[in-house]
């Protein structure tokens, strides 16, 4: 980015002046008695809360509009939007036009649709044996995730402020197509029920203004109506309000501007890299690095050391080298593998080949990529290839005499052999660059080949990337452990190691703690969770997690009224959160004549998590314990529409149907049932029980 100069500030109190109707609603920060703040004054919002100091990325653009301008095609920009945006914007890469995409292993057709205002609508649904639509699930799109470069997945938001990932992706490449989404091309995928986390966010949009603490661990994974759209400038550059607000009042150019924000490119080599690495560096995606226990979840600023936010982590899988794995996103984590950054003692990062402000276009990228090469290998000595040029491989570029011809070093792609494309195991329908600078490997076209996603990854160790930064001794195990058991690895020794590693490290961190409570509760120990989330209880008695767990464990244990006790205070102090009442709903059907209470509870939890499958289905059972078949019926239906596979339901259907005397409707339901319930037998008998 250039340095901006005195004159070009002198111009932005006229060019903010003139943008002012774009910027309404700004909120006046504290300030010094007589203080005019040139941001409130222009009409410029800043956040506050968790994200303080951050401005509309359109601001930016009033001083540096050519990067600005530039920036807009760059795939970071384009990372998260509505799609009101993309037709706004022209943005449709997509073709609704195809015909419904159908997954062979659950057995499930998919269709996104678009309309003519450019909203856009999720389809799914199954047939029946006769060929009838059966299980039919409509939902909003709310948001597109991806740039389109390379694919596009697909959000919808509950009342509540959760994000959930669809099932269905559209893929940029190989001539554009739908796919499912990274993950789900399985027989037993989350469906409509994969949450967004902010863990996830971090790294696909700008920082969202929150309440401050709302993005520490623990807290429920919300987020506003109105979001950021897009990785804007200060996801690199750091609050930009402040820098602003010298800008515009136009008394502190020079240092004073330029000190009051970042420029990653002036950072030590360490902190410049931490700045890419915050969402590019990934060693695996199926344990991903832990943050700082303390650290929220939006606390990283550029200028930083990452490490200090949270602590690397890989992995080990038996029998393979971790050179050989290959995601989507290793760009640095490759990188890091090569020689060339090896030995370039910091020189060589991610600036040196990428400008972050500018999208190189196809027909520059060879000379753009053979310069930066050349920037170090100027005498180039290629050992296998005559001096004067690199011949091209490929049969295409042959001359009359058969061999091929020779490629000039100024016109050669260094990339293209030494940086090849390769297919990625976690998304499997997208081809990338393998940023690992290599020989050119042996046979390129296996590298393209297509694969099936890998559900079962043998992983036998947790390493830390960084062993040096990480917290040493005991506590270096705690994150290690930790790692595993947030993402439910290896629990049968993970947990034991974290609760060895805990007490070792002799920490008071109640994020610990309740790592540790979660991993037991996973594994069904009741009385061990029990003494951990007294412990935590002992240091933090408000602690809503804790207790809201602890009810749960005591349930497990046969202890319902004390369990009830515990989720009626919960509600008492928080009526709007799902889980103690749903928790609550679930217990109470348990007892007779307490069904109308639940019915309330469960009607409550769907109003702030209309996808909640488990809910649906219990308040199916309320409603039939309640003799009220008609909502037991309608209620059992969203159940199986948000979940097929789920075989309580159909028997429960099937008696509510029964009751309402339809009982050809009752029929089809447990046949289709039988084909997709992973226990059919019970429907089987049911079935029996029907036939005329």
């Amino acid at each position: 980015m250039p340095i901006c100069s005195a004159h070009r500030f002198a111009a932005c109190g006229a060019a903010a002046a003139l943008a002012l109707a774009a910027f309404a609603g700004a909120k006046d920060p504290e300030s010094p008695p007589g203080f005019t703040d040139p941001l409130a004054a222009l009409g410029h919002a800043v956040t506050e809360g968790a994200t303080p100091g951050y401005v509309d990325s359109k601001l930016c653009g009033l001083c540096h509009q050519e990067e600005y301008v530039l920036y807009q095609e760059v795939g970071m920009a384009r990372s998260f939007y509505s799609p009101a945006t993309a037709h706004a914007r022209g943005r449709w890469i997509e073709d609704f036009d195809a015909p419904p995409y159908f997954h062979e292993p659950s057995r499930r057709w998919y269709r996104i649709e678009r309309g003519g205002d450019g909203s856009l609508k999720f389809r799914r649904w199954q047939t029946d044996a006769a060929g009838r639509p059966i299980h039919e699930l409509e939902l909003p799109v709310d948001w597109i995730l991806g740039s389109g470069n390379h694919s596009r997945v697909y959000l919808y938001r509950t009342p509540m402020g959760e994000l959930y990932q669809l099932p269905l992706a559209w893929y940029s490449q190989e001539g554009g197509r739908w796919a499912m989404s990274p993950g789900f091309d399985r027989a037993d995928h989350e469906g409509v029920t994969r949450r967004v986390r902010r863990e996830c966010m971090f790294c696909h949009n700008g920082y969202p203004e929150v309440p401050a603490g709302s993005d520490a661990y623990g807290e429920p994974q919300t987020y506003p109506v109105e979001l950021p759209e897009g990785t804007g400038c200060q996801r690199c550059h750091g609050p930009g309000a402040e820098h602003a607000r010298e800008a515009l009042a136009g008394e502190g150019v020079g240092e004073a501007v330029r000190a009051a924000i970042v420029n990653p490119g002036r950072l030590e080599p360490r902190l410049r890299n931490g700045v890419c690495y915050e969402c590019h560096m990934q060693p695996s995606v199926a344990i991903p690095g832990v943050r700082r226990f303390g650290r929220g979840d939006y606390s990283f600023r550029p200028g930083e050391d990452l490490s200090d936010y949270r602590v690397g982590i890989d992995v080990r899988e038996a029998e393979r080298n971790p050179a050989d794995r290959f995601e989507i996103n290793h760009h640095p984590y490759r990188l890091e593998q090569s020689a060339c950054f090896q030995e370039s003692a910091g020189a060589l990062s991610c600036l040196t080949c990428h400008d972050p402000h500018r999208k190189v276009p196809p027909a520059e990228r060879a000379a753009h990529y053979r310069d930066a090469c050349l920037g170090c290998h100027e005498d180039l000595d290629h050992p296998e290839l005559p001096l004067d040029g690199l011949k091209r491989p490929t049969s295409e570029s042959a001359g009359a005499s058969g061999e091929p011809e020779p490629l000039a070093i100024a016109t050669s792609d260094c990339t293209a052999c030494h940086m090849p494309e390769h297919r990625t195991e976690d998304v499997v329908h997208v081809v990338m660059t393998d940023h690992r600078i290599q020989r050119p490997p042996a046979d390129p076209a296996a590298l393209l080949a297509p694969r099936e996603e890998d559900h079962d990854p043998r992983i036998v160790d947790v390493v830390l990337t960084e062993p040096d930064r990480a917290p040493a001794g005991a506590l270096g195990e705690v994150y290690r452990a930790a790692a595993a058991v947030r993402m439910g690895a290896s629990l049968e020794t993970a947990v034991p190691h974290l609760e060895q590693s805990l007490r070792a490290a002799a920490s008071e961190e109640v994020a610990l703690w309740l790592d540790l409570a979660q991993g037991q509760l996973g594994l069904q120990r009741w009385t061990d969770a029990e003494a951990t989330l007294r412990s935590v209880l002992g240091r933090s008695p408000g602690q809503p997690l804790a207790r809201e767990w602890l009810a749960i464990v005591l349930a497990g244990q046969g202890r319902t009224d004390d369990a009830v006790r515990i989720l009626r205070e919960l509600l008492a102090e928080d009526p709007d959160r799902p889980e103690p009442r749903f928790n609550l709903a679930r217990l109470l059907l348990a007892r007779d004549g307490t069904a109308e209470e639940a019915t309330g509870h469960l009607k409550r939890v769907l109003e702030l998590r209309p996808n909640q499958v488990a809910a649906w289905d219990y308040l199916g059972a309320a409603y039939l314990a309640l003799e009220r078949p008609a909502e037991a019926a309608d209620a059992l239906r969203r159940a199986l529409a948000l979940d097929p596979a789920r075989g309580g339901a159909y028997l429960r259907l099937a008696d509510a149907l029964v009751a309402l005397d339809r009982r050809d409707e009752a029929r089809r339901y447990l046949q289709h049932g039988i084909r997709e319930a992973a226990r059919p037998e019970e429907l089987r008998r049911k079935l029996a029980d029907l036939e005329p």
